[in-house]
């Protein structure tokens, strides 16, 4: 049986306050972790002046708190800072707005006891309050995670992974990069390309926001829909480009059916930053930065 004694959280944070420390009370209220020593590293981007630090250090009472102060800005840059720090028998990267349910730590903990082969597993976002799934259709059973359903089923918020498979983000991808999503599918397939082992299940837990995407930013919405577009050229596939052709059809018939669910100009910014993404920029690998 898996021993687990640590937890690493790796929250990057800007801009929210209010709701990281939301956050911390939801991790503080979780059940069944007696014995476990909870780390939380806080990446703060903010400017010394927003003083998240007076906000998060009461915290310290119940965490093992390490707090960080990033001058460079980057999703993915950042959580590579903490990993480099993190000590836990697991590591998760929960986002700055997101909660977790009484029950969240105590499943995840519950999974690597009882699946010792696994040395990665995924949640769901879920809104228990309506039962409904949020941001996607998250499975109601589980499954073997591969490169032929691991977009379907990535969310970097509701990553449990092991130190031993931990690699670094790409920092071309993510909130605060050139092309700002898919760091996370992105993440998950060099980790299965890597021969480890990655399962989904809906028996854990995770809270977040539903994007609203009648008010989101239009340079928001090319720079996310860029980073599809990077992640599908960086080392194309098959599957990739399958999944790249049902996504234009998808947009398409939702700039057809329910165009007044978006922002006005939202899918001609976001064919814009597919295409930008996918045909004009060469793709820069992580691991060859030095």
């Amino acid at each position: 049986m898996v021993t687990i004694k640590r937890i690493s959280f790796i929250l990057p944070t800007i801009g929210r306050k209010e709701e990281l420390v939301a956050f911390l009370v939801s991790l503080k209220e979780s059940t069944g972790i007696q014995g476990i020593v909870l780390e939380v590293i806080i990446v703060d981007q903010n400017s010394l002046e927003f003083d998240l630090y007076s906000a998060v250090s009461p915290f310290s009472c119940f965490f093992e708190l390490v707090y960080i102060h990033s001058v460079i800005k980057g999703l993915s840059y950042n959580r590579n800072v903490g990993l480099k720090v993190a000590t836990g028998d697991v590591f998760s990267f929960p986002d700055d707005d997101c909660l977790y349910f009484e029950d969240t730590i105590s499943s995840i903990v519950l999974f690597f006891k009882s699946n010792s082969k696994n040395d990665v597993v995924l949640g769901r976002i879920f809104d228990r309050e309506n039962s409904s799934n949020i941001i996607k259709s998250w499975p109601s059973k589980g499954r073997k995670v591969s490169a032929l359903n691991v977009y379907f089923l990535a969310s970097s918020i509701t990553i449990f992974m092991r130190p031993v498979c931990a690699i670094e983000f790409d920092e071309n991808l993510g909130a605060g990069a050139k092309y700002g999503s898919c760091e996370d599918p992105d993440y998950l397939y060099r980790i299965i390309d890597a021969g480890f082992n990655v399962y989904y299940t809906p028996q854990i837990d995770v809270w977040h926001p539903v994007p609203d995407m009648t008010v989101i930013e239009l340079s928001k919405v090319q720079s996310y829909a860029a980073g599809f577009g990077y992640f599908v050229r960086k080392q194309t596939t098959v599957v990739k480009v399958i999944l790249f052709i049902l996504l234009i059809i998808k947009k398409v018939a939702e700039s057809i059916l329910y165009r007044k669910r978006f922002r006005r100009g939202y899918f001609k910014v976001y064919f814009k930053g597919l295409f930008m993404g996918f045909m004009f920029n060469k793709p820069v690998d992580t691991d060859d930065k030095k």
